[in-house]
């Protein structure tokens, strides 16, 4: 008797399976020492099983990334989504990224860490489409930072993008300090309640966006950034 075709549900656990092997081989050994057949060995598979639904190890590195980005972009648009007023939006949105750091760090790792091919790395070769899909998909969980924080200070000139970008990179550089720093364990190393650090460090980061904001307020007018 022939062999039931897979469903589409046992196509995508098997490829999230894939995945998720590929994943742990390059947290723990690197990816350089990732490849096809030693998913293959970890699955207990052949290696042409792996290729019937990827062609190699650089596409599997790019839809582990894609999927990452694709978890975060989800998790910081549902932390969002019922606030508002932006000022609690950023608050959400400074919550759900801390939340996707802490609660799956091999993503994290990989998309924000680890010395891995990224966009750059593909230019110029049969997988750069898939490269520039996981490179949009990174710029988009940025734009909801830039949009957001965009949206409640009321600069305007020539500048405002590069202004923008600016508080929303210190912000972001800010965050990831204390999801790596968690992570390592290193905070723990050196201090005795590290949530209550990360509640106050976070509180102080969006404390000091309100400042800025007051600051144009006072002027009562958009604050104009030079293009110089």
């Amino acid at each position: 008797m022939p062999k039931m075709p897979m469903t589409r549900e046992e196509i995508d656990n098997t490829r999230a399976r894939i995945l998720d092997t590929a994943l742990d081989i390059i947290i723990t050994e690197g990816f350089n020492h990732l490849s096809v057949r030693k998913i293959a060995s970890r699955l207990g598979v052949t290696a042409t099983t792996i290729y019937n639904y990827y062609t190699n190890k650089n596409e599997i590195n790019l839809m582990i990334r894609v999927r990452g980005f694709e978890k975060l972009y989800g998790l910081l648009t549902k932390h969002a989504a019922p606030y508002k007023d932006i000022e609690s939006k950023i608050k959400a949105l400074v919550r759900a990224y801390i939340e996707f750091g802490l609660n799956h760090p091999s993503y994290y790792d990989i998309m924000f860490n680890l010395h891995t091919p990224k966009y750059l790395d593909y230019v110029g070769t049969e997988i750069e489409p898939l490269a520039y899909t996981e490179k949009q998909n990174a710029l988009k969980c940025l734009s909801l930072f830039t949009e957001t924080i965009g949206a409640y200070l009321p600069v305007k000139g020539k500048r405002k993008d590069h202004f923008i970008l600016y508080q929303v990179v210190k912000f972001w550089s800010d965050l990831h300090g204390l999801v790596t720093l968690t992570n390592s364990r290193l905070f723990h190393e050196v201090l005795d309640d590290v949530d209550a650090f990360i509640q106050q460090r976070t509180s102080d980061m969006i404390e000091n966006i309100i400042k800025i904001k007051a600051t144009f307020n006072d002027e009562q007018k958009p604050h104009e950034i030079n293009s110089t």
